[in-house]
């Protein structure tokens, strides 16, 4: 692990001592850090307003057979360092806080999580389904989804062809 990351890990532990789940995974272009769920959000506004990581890069949600863990990875501009904040969840009713108040980039990665593993995002401004219809029922990348034929139906009122019009 890099000097740098050693003594950022340093700050974040001296201003929130409770905040970590487990020890943290080291790489050497990123850190992972397991963060309990009720800190996420003083954690992740003191690393982009204290320590400048201002870049969302990506967020994702992950799947597994007894859990399901949430990532977002952040990133500085005047660094080459990447922290990723990991929370793991309730897989029956997955739930974590959103990031995309903090991270105005993170809005349509966490709204993509829900719309297809439905992890919910507490306090998220739009979280609504942006891949699939409204009406789809479950989640397609859970482990369990079991794929059934989508019933389509036909839109209520008269559609121009305008492809064929113009």
């Amino acid at each position: 692990m890099s000097e740098e990351f050693s003594e950022l890990l340093s700050k974040l532990k001296d201003a929130f001592p409770d905040s970590f789940e487990n020890e943290q995974d080291f790489e050497e272009e990123h850190v992972v850090i397991d963060v309990k769920k009720e800190k996420l959000r003083d954690l992740a506004t003191f690393m982009k307003h204290d320590l400048g990581f201002t870049l969302d890069i990506m967020a994702f949600g992950t799947d597994y057979e007894d859990k399901m863990e949430m990532r977002w990875y952040l990133g500085r501009p005047d660094k080459m360092e990447i922290i990723i904040l990991k929370v793991t969840t309730d897989r029956e009713n997955p739930s974590v806080p959103t990031l995309s108040d903090i991270w105005f980039g993170f809005n349509w990665h966490e709204r993509e999580t829900y719309d297809l593993l439905g992890v919910n995002f507490e306090g998220h401004n739009d979280l609504r389904r942006i891949y699939l219809p409204d009406n789809w029922e479950g989640y397609p990348l859970r482990e369990d989804y079991i794929y059934k034929k989508p019933k389509y139906h036909k839109p209520e009122g008269d559609r121009k062809d305008y492809a064929r019009q113009n």
